[in-house]
């Protein structure tokens, strides 16, 4: 075979032609030459070479694929008839569009998040170092490591090829223009191998940056360092302010290098003493790359062992074996994705279905074109083509619609996906990642040769490929072609139920959401700010409490302000979430270890900031922080878990810590959900802020440096209300720059982001699905109406009413509705519990949910079964009898 020839056949074609022409000519030349009359040389130069057409088809025939030049033609004959049927054909390409494009949007998603490996060499040999530990039958799976347990893990694991932890946190860069608080990873030398990422320019940590008394340094990421030194190379070795202490930039991360979850300014070194580590601090996250061959299960029985002997070593085995502790490694990919795995799995299956209905939707208009073109296939036939070519060509023609859908679909999943990444949650793990890449364009494919089959091959099955010429005229035709499509309308019925019920059960789960009273009211009147006093600014514990202080005086006194606080943290800011465990007085054993509450540092007024009530009992007075009183106020359900009523925790002593000092209980507020109105409000215990006493004797006392602001004022949010903040604060000290400036509104609504996201796409499901219904039932009773007008004519001659034609086509639709909702009503009973978990306040089963959904999509039955009824009941007779 010539593949020249194949691919360049129209010039092949010429250039066989011309080299006949010329042999006849050469022949004729001959001919003549030995005493022949032209005329007759030439007809003996024809006879000797034969037919040229006969020759160029065989030549033809010799550097063709039979096959694949019969799937061209095919081809070029479905894009004619698209071409010549624009209603049918606008219609299946924008519901494949619709369908493949959804499907192949959720699926970017699915595989961003869930499939693609992390971006990072082997990143399946990633863990995160945890522990699981057991506190009052309170299990913590992914609790952190304290300093002791890293320097245990350093020196003895041999799992691990390299290991390190971190913390996340915050630090405020001046000397570069305006202050800035940024978003920092303070890590020891081992985590940024461990992660695998080289530097962009410079170097990573080094042993002696994770030492204390060498310089300090710092590295970069690559938008910080575009942002404040526009690229520019010779920023390594510049030493910049942060937290008011020079530090020597020695690198600059990749573009687009993700720390973990995190995407972190700048990155600073984790600096332990030698000596004195602390056991109970576990708030260190570790990461580890397992050597190669060593599993999860082999290296948290390493971990276990080296638990053992450092808690031998320090002893501290006993606090080990009465917290339960036991090692807890998984892969990193986990701590990254979180649990949004669930829900994105359960939206692929709902935009599964989607693109089934779609699939049933498109079958049925194939099959109404494929009973429009009976006469012509039967003609063909007898002509002489053969039913397996006609067979390929509706084939084809399905197989072209289904692609150029796909294609159109790919359009709108790349538009959905990029307000997907710039409107959507900001809580949805790899966000920024999300893409059409080769795997979802493969997908897109699949999808669109999946549902072309399917639809092409019930067209094919239902075309009436025979030898008989059908009369167009007489008997009522197409009984078959009506109970396959029926049967497709009763499917599309039954799926969409389930969609319907999924997104009632959705809204109901959010309108449930709404209802909580979350324990602090209005949050769109809540104007936050976080402030973090550095300290090497100002060392003195008690000058830092005093400025906290000023600073709330002055943004008490903006116009428009009703009340005002900080704390440690606000309800929702779950980066600040915080928990210790307390002692009550008379009711801990103290051989026991006392239970895990969550735990705040809260100002006077804070509060009333928040809108949160006190059910009994006083608010802390700022007499209480400078005169270092040691009172406490708890919420109400952990005040009836201890004393049985909130009054009765009045007077009470509590302790923070197994062996702290007695702290008595002055309030006592109403529960706040914390950790999202979706969670029960954990049992809380606030401390007043101001100095602590140190930790051990002789050592350094403590304060809150790092607070967030709540500001209570109808202007909250407004420009004109957070320059007058910024200005208060600045007044105070014109250093100290405001983050996570933003209502608490704006904290409530992202703690709803992935409840939000999945009732958006449900809701659109839904309303797809219950769309493609009504076109179903339209459809088919349109087609019934078209196939019946001559019967419905001759009833209207001789008397029917036409309320009882109407009945006749309503009671129809009706029928499918039924069957279709009776078969949606088990589909969805028995799909219950891949929903569950995404639930809040009802049950998969919930009654008015289904009875609602049932109405609903009986209702758009009915209005759909109505429209062709009315056309049936306005045929005129006498032009139905005439047209006979």
């Amino acid at each position: 075979m010539n593949w020249r020839r194949f691919f360049r056949r129209d010039e092949a074609d010429a250039e066989e032609r011309d080299e006949l022409d010329f042999y006849l000519d050469v022949t004729t030349k001959e001919y003549i030459e030995r005493g022949m009359q032209p005329a007759a040389a030439r007809a003996a130069a024809r006879r000797k070479l034969g037919s040229t057409t006969l020759i160029r088809e065989e030549v033809y025939r010799m550097n063709t694929l039979t096959f694949m030049e019969g799937v061209l033609r095919d081809a070029r004959h479905a894009v004619r008839m698209i071409r010549t049927k624009p209603g049918f054909s606008v219609a299946a390409l924008l519901s494949l569009a619709l369908g493949i494009g959804a499907n192949t949007a959720i699926f970017s998603v699915l595989n961003a998040v869930l499939i693609r490996p992390l971006p990072y060499p082997r990143s399946d040999a990633l863990v995160r170092v945890a522990n699981r530990l057991v506190i009052q039958g309170q299990v913590f799976e992914d609790s952190d490591l304290s300093p002791g347990m890293y320097a245990a893990c350093k020196g003895s694991a041999r799992a691990f090829e390299s290991f390190g932890v971190w913390t996340s946190g915050t630090a405020t860069v001046t000397g570069l223009g305006d202050p800035e608080q940024l978003v920092s990873v303070t890590a020891t030398q081992g985590v940024l191998p461990t992660l695998g990422v080289p530097a962009y320019i410079g170097r990573w940590f080094s042993s002696e940056d994770d030492s204390l008394g060498t310089p300090e340094t710092v590295i970069l990421s690559y938008g910080y360092w575009q942002r404040k030194f526009g690229g520019d190379p010779r920023a390594l070795g510049r030493a910049i302010l942060i937290d008011f202490i020079p530090r020597q930039v020695i690198g600059v991360m990749p573009r687009d290098f993700r720390f973990v979850n995190l995407s972190p300014d700048i990155l600073l070194p984790q600096r332990f003493p030698r000596s004195g580590l602390r056991p109970d601090e576990l708030s260190y996250t570790g990461i580890a790359r397992l050597k190669t061959g060593v599993t999860v299960a082999l290296a948290n029985q390493d971990v276990a062992r080296i638990w053992k002997t450092w808690g031998e070593t320090v002893g501290v085995g006993k606090m080990l074996e009465m917290l339960k502790v036991q090692p807890n490694l998984h892969p990193l990919k986990k701590d990254v994705v979180g649990d949004v795995g669930s829900v994105l799995r359960f939206l692929m299956g709902a935009l599964g279905l989607v693109l089934l209905l779609v699939c049933a939707n498109v079958a049925n208009l194939a099959l109404v074109r494929a009973q429009s073109r009976r006469q012509e296939f039967a003609i063909r036939r007898a002509l002489g083509a053969g039913s397996a070519t006609i067979a390929r060509e509706l084939l084809v023609e399905s197989l072209t619609l289904g692609i150029l859908g796909g294609a159109l679909g790919l359009l709108f999943a790349y538009v959905g996906l990029r307000l997907l990444v710039t409107q959507g949650p900001a809580t949805l793990p790899r966000l920024a990642e999300i893409s059409i890449d080769g795997t979802a364009r493969a997908f897109a494919l699949a999808c669109s040769l999946g549902s072309s089959i399917l639809f092409g091959l019930a067209a094919v099955l239902r075309s009436g490929i025979s030898n008989r010429i059908q009369s167009a005229r007489g008997a009522t035709q197409g009984v078959q072609q009506l109970r396959v499509q029926n049967a497709l309308v009763v499917a599309q019925l039954a799926l969409a139920f389930v969609l319907l019920v999924a997104s009632g059960l959705m809204i109901r789960s959010f309108l449930a959401l709404r209802s909580v009273e979350p324990g602090f009211t209005h949050p769109e009147w809540i104007q936050t700010v976080r402030i973090l006093i550095p300290e090497a600014l100002t060392p003195d514990p008690e000058q830092v409490i005093r400025i906290q202080s000023e600073i709330l005086s002055r943004l008490s006194t903006i116009p428009g302000v009703t009340a005002a606080g900080f704390a440690s943290g606000l309800p929702l800011e779950s980066e600040y979430r915080n928990g210790i465990v307390v002692a009550v007085e008379g009711k801990t054993p103290p051989d026991q270890m006392p239970p895990n509450r969550a735990f705040k540092n809260i100002s006077p007024g804070l509060l009333a900031a928040q809108g949160t009530r006190l059910l009994a009992g006083r608010d802390f007075t700022w007499e209480d922080i400078f005169a270092q009183r040691r009172v406490a106020i708890v919420s109400e359900n952990m005040a009836r878990e201890n004393w049985g009523k909130p009054a009765e925790a009045l007077g009470k002593r509590i302790t923070f810590g197994r062996d702290g000092p007695w702290s008595e209980v002055v309030g006592v507020t109403e529960n706040v959900y914390a950790d999202g109105v979706n969670r029960p409000a954990p049992a809380t215990v606030y401390s007043r802020l101001g100095v602590q006493p140190p930790v051990r004797p002789g050592g350094p006392a403590i304060v809150r440096r790092a607070v967030t602001f709540a500001i209570r004022s109808e202007r909250a949010g407004t420009e004109a209300f957070l320059r007058e903040v910024a200005a208060a604060i600045h007044a105070i000290n014109p250093n100290l720059p405001l983050a996570k400036v933003r209502t608490l509104n704006d904290v409530y609504r992202q703690s709803m982001a992935h409840t939000s996201f999945a009732l958006v796409l449900l809701v659109i499901a839904g309303a797809m699905a219950l769309t493609l219904a009504i076109v179903g039932v339209y459809g088919v009773l349109a087609y019934a109406v078209a196939q019946r007008r001559h019967e419905v004519g001759i009833r209207i001659a001789l008397g029917a009413e036409p309320r009882a034609l109407k009945w006749l086509f309503v009671r129809k639709g009706l029928i499918l509705n039924c069957i279709g909702g009776i078969i949606g009503l088990a589909l969805a009973g028995g799909l219950s519990r891949w929903i569950s978990s995404l639930l809040f306040g009802i049950t998969p089963l919930d009654p008015l949910t289904y009875v609602a959904s049932g109405a609903l999509i009986g209702a758009a039955a009915m209005a759909a079964s109505y429209v062709p009824a009315r056309q049936a009941a306005s045929v005129d007779p006498m032009e139905t009898l005439r047209s006979e």
